[in-house]
């Protein structure tokens, strides 16, 4: 993202007009590959062709903003893999996530990841370091520590049935998981904010609080959020097309200011 996009967005953000109507879209790994003109598993293991997809994907449209821009990922496997989970790449399909936790039980015994060293993290700050000149050379910044939500996450450690089951069967081995996981991730956005001094914004992805009722995103969804949206960012983001209409009145309370949602809102 270049600064005067940068700047439009904030305005946008802080309920200023603009002229043109700016326009933005979320860009990453389930469609760029095959725009480019490449498979997904080439896009995730070449670090060079990455690079110039999205290059081509700036220089098509750039009167449009793209978030996250340069979005470094391992597609859903990208936080999971940090918690040991198996990772399967097929060569032209989305990557998954296996679960790792079998039982509820299994939760106590998970372990604590390291994002520094742990999984597929090291990989995707490498990228961004090697990509950095290049990406400044071609007027953008890397603006925005990303990473998925806690509730997603843990769907895919345990599976998105077995972990809504647990969550209205044992809430306070729930509220455990969901607790270990935003500190890794609270960790995790640290560090890449510390490795990328552009950084003024946070995106987190969480789809699994359009699964869940109200009762159950107050205690197990919005504690969290607001906690993992207080860093001290102008931009704070939040994905869920997932049916939003639970979530959605919460988000000031969140502290979010900018959302992406789904198509049962207009």
């Amino acid at each position: 993202m270049t600064d005067s996009q940068w700047e439009t967005l904030l305005a946008v953000i802080n309920g200023k007009k603009s002229d043109p109507l700016p326009t933005g879209f979320i860009i990453d790994s389930p469609w760029l590959p095959n725009w480019y003109g490449i498979r997904i598993i080439d896009y995730f293991s070449s670090d060079e062709l990455w690079l110039k997809a999205n290059l081509k994907a700036i220089n098509t449209f750039p009167d449009s903003i793209f978030l996250p821009g340069f979005w470094s990922e391992f597609g859903m496997c990208t936080e999971p893999s940090a918690f040991g989970a198996r990772c399967t790449f097929p060569p032209d399909e989305f990557p998954h996530a296996h679960s790792v936790i079998k039982s509820p039980e299994g939760i106590d015994s998970l372990p604590t990841p390291d994002p520094k060293t742990d999984g597929l993290l090291p990989f995707v700050i490498n990228r961004l370091k090697l990509a950095e000149p290049q990406i400044d050379s071609a007027g953008h910044k890397i603006r925005f520590a990303v990473a998925r939500g806690p509730l997603n996450i843990a769907g895919y450690l345990m599976g998105v049935t077995e972990f809504l089951t647990t969550m209205l069967s044992e809430p306070e081995r729930t509220h455990y998981l969901i607790k270990k996981i935003s500190t890794f991730l609270q960790e995790w956005l640290n560090l890449q904010m510390t490795a990328f001094p552009s950084i003024d914004g946070i995106l987190l992805l969480d789809d699994i609080i359009g699964f869940i009722g109200e009762r159950e995103f107050c205690e197990f969804g919005l504690p969290y959020f607001k906690d993992l949206f207080s860093a001290d960012v102008s931009v704070k983001f939040l994905h869920n097309d997932a049916p939003c209409r639970v979530s959605a009145p919460y988000l000031p309370e969140m502290g979010i200011n900018l959302f992406n949602m789904g198509i049962d809102i207009d």
